[in-house]
């Protein structure tokens, strides 16, 4: 517990000494709060006689709820990127922490944070004003799009072997990841589960019954879970054997 207490430490030490960590790590939550709160007040009352759609809040919520696990795996995996290039990964071999207890540390440390976003962002950004959201019911919701926190970190750790290449696949895996939002942004009916593959699909899928009836499917929670601890599994597994 103690080397714990002193890997966060250290951890918020290199996200303070990091400009673009500060942003991500502490102004992106408040510009996407600040976001919304512009578009509900200011821009949506300008634009609905034109756009009627944009009196529908519930796209964007579920837009910037992707984000937020998406920017928080951005920084896990710089963070490990950085200590593999100080060669901390081998010398954790003679540390009295295990590798392998590190690296779950490094992997639930930020997913923490993004669940604290996410558990927040709903109240403060106004964008689930008018629908039958339940609070009670998103939680769950929230801890599963907090596990896609590790999911894609560790894609991006385990086969990119420096920040640019680290660059490219994120912006290639956020792309693929933002497409299962189009699903429920064109009403594709049953035709959405082709997007199935995609992880985070089954937390947007949970998040729009949460939206839409206040409840979730059992189900399609279960398989979410199953589907990102899996892929963590695999993932993990791929990355200690190529480092």
């Amino acid at each position: 517990m103690v080397y714990v207490l002193k890997l966060a430490v250290n951890d918020l030490r290199n996200i303070i000494r990091d400009r673009m960590f500060v942003f991500l790590f502490f102004a992106y939550p408040v510009m996407l709060i600040l976001i919304s709160r512009i578009l509900i007040h200011m821009i949506a009352p300008r634009i609905k006689d034109m756009f009627p759609i944009a009196a529908n809040f519930s796209v964007v919520f579920m837009f910037f709820t992707i984000a937020i696990p998406m920017i928080y795996s951005f920084l896990a995996a710089f963070l490990i990127l950085d200590e593999r290039d100080e060669h901390l990964l081998t010398v954790l071999r003679v540390m009295p922490i295990s590798r392998n207890s590190y690296l779950i540390y490094r992997m639930f440390f930020l997913s923490l944070f993004a669940l604290i976003v996410l558990l927040i962002f709903p109240t403060l950004s106004g964008l689930i004003d008018g629908t039958q959201f339940s609070y009670p019911v998103y939680i769950p919701v929230a801890i599963l799009f907090a596990l896609f926190t590790p999911v894609a970190a560790l894609l991006v750790a385990s086969f990119a072997t420096n920040k640019v290449q680290a660059f490219a696949i994120f912006k290639i895996g956020g792309t693929v990841f933002m497409l299962p939002i189009f699903a429920f942004f064109l009403n594709l009916g049953t035709l959405k589960y082709i997007f199935s593959p995609i992880p985070n699909f089954w937390s947007l899928l949970l998040l729009d019954s949460v939206v839409q009836n206040g409840t979730i499917n059992v189900v399609h929670l279960v398989i979410g879970f199953a589907f990102h601890i899996s892929l963590i599994g695999v993932l993990f597994y791929i990355f200690n054997k190529k480092n």
